[in-house]
């Protein structure tokens, strides 16, 4: 890992430890709503930016071992599909049917809360709506939803944290997806603060379960606390086999290496 990198994740580590004392002084009535609000939009403007640089150069990342190379290339293709799942529920906010064409028709259904059918619409065509209507957090969650499952990750988190920060919306799959793109970066911990907060969210969240598991198992050395997430995800009747037989495999080894640890 280069020095930058790792100067990166050690600010960011402490951004989240001042967003977490600013929320305990609030609590205690040590700061007033003002000020709570001036500190977090600082804190929270400067923890967007510091996600970005690690996703644009996130660290290389460790080879598994033997073991594990059958769960890893599991584990991340079954994020993908149960992404693409979660993208699907939130573009479904949007994508009814609409009269309207183009990116222009696009932007005046959304904005007058009217459905739009995004599958004919382009990526560079919903940025263009986006640009001239910066909050439209739907459109922008469909957006960075597709970039997320293309793994264009820079891309999407520039909409996620706009619809987090900016606009102020705890959208569960955005901070389960953020999450994620975070664990990917090479910071589990912080990783792991936004994928409960979504799960808190969204208890019946699937993928947040999922991504909770690997980032406690593989970058927390978490096996059990890595145990209930994977318990949970197993209740669903509807996971792809593949997912299912990944989580199957995974659970085993958490419970193994929490029983060795005991």
């Amino acid at each position: 890992m280069s020095g930058e990198a790792q100067r990166i994740r050690e600010q960011l580590q402490q951004v989240e430890r001042d967003l977490a004392e600013i929320t305990e002084q609030e609590a205690g009535g040590e700061l007033d709503p003002a000020t709570v609000e001036r500190l977090r939009t600082r804190y929270e403007a400067e923890r967007g930016d510091l996600l970005h640089k690690l996703s644009d150069n996130p660290p290389p990342v460790a080879s598994p071992a033997p073991a594990e190379r059958l769960i890893t290339g599991r584990r991340l293709a079954g994020a993908t599909i149960l992404a693409v799942a979660a993208a699907g529920l939130t573009i479904g906010v949007v994508n009814a049917t609409g009269d309207s064409q183009g990116a222009e028709g696009v932007a005046s259904d959304v904005v007058a809360g009217g459905g739009v059918d995004l599958d004919n619409i382009s990526n560079e065509q919903m940025e263009a709506v986006i640009a001239e209507n910066p909050d439209i957090a739907p459109m922008r969650l469909a957006l960075a939803d597709r970039y997320f499952a293309e793994g264009e990750f820079g891309d999407a988190l520039t909409h996620y944290m706009y619809v987090l920060d900016t606009l102020g919306v705890d959208d569960p799959g955005a901070l389960a997806n953020v999450g994620w793109m975070t664990y990917q970066s090479g910071v589990p911990d912080v990783a792991a603060s936004f994928v409960e907060r979504s799960l808190e969210l969204e208890p019946d969240g699937g993928v947040g379960y999922w991504y909770l598991a690997n980032i406690r198992f593989y970058g927390l050395d978490d096996a059990a606390g890595a145990v209930e997430p994977l318990q949970n995800l197993l209740r669903y009747d509807n996971l792809p086999e593949e997912l299912r037989t990944a989580a199957e495999e995974l659970l085993a080894a958490a419970e193994a290496a929490r029983g060795a640890g005991q």
